[in-house]
């Protein structure tokens, strides 16, 4: 499975979830195996967000993600994700490795319909 956090920088693993998920600067693709992180790749937001035509959820769509992470989602995103069948959760604002962590353990809340953004403190 991959999963996808967006990140504050392309610091792979130490890098840090980002507040708003359409305005990351980059989205952390990290493919989870057997409960191991196998692989992390970096990708740069070049959504319509920073000039680009294509919306954040297309460029996670394109490296085949089911699973968006993010400490914030607004109702547009929550939608399109949810639309297209991502499983989405949500995390306090920490680094990718503990947030990678805490989900294999099954310790982040699962987005349910009515939430738009993460008001639980973790």
């Amino acid at each position: 499975m991959k999963v996808a956090i967006p990140t504050d920088t392309n610091g792979g693993l130490s890098s840090i979830v980002y507040n708003h998920f359409g305005m990351a600067p980059t989205y952390t693709v990290i493919e989870i195996i057997n409960n191991e992180i196998k692989d992390v790749e970096i990708i740069d937001n070049t959504s319509d967000h920073f000039g680009g035509s294509e919306s954040p959820v297309d460029l996670l769509l394109k490296k085949n993600v089911g699973i968006v992470i993010c400490s914030n989602l607004g109702p547009h995103a929550m939608i399109a994700l949810r639309d297209l069948g991502f499983d989405i959760f949500f995390t306090k604002r920490d680094n990718v490795k503990e947030i990678v962590e805490n989900f294999i353990s099954g310790k982040l809340q699962r987005f349910y319909e009515d939430k738009a953004s993460c008001d639980k403190k973790l």
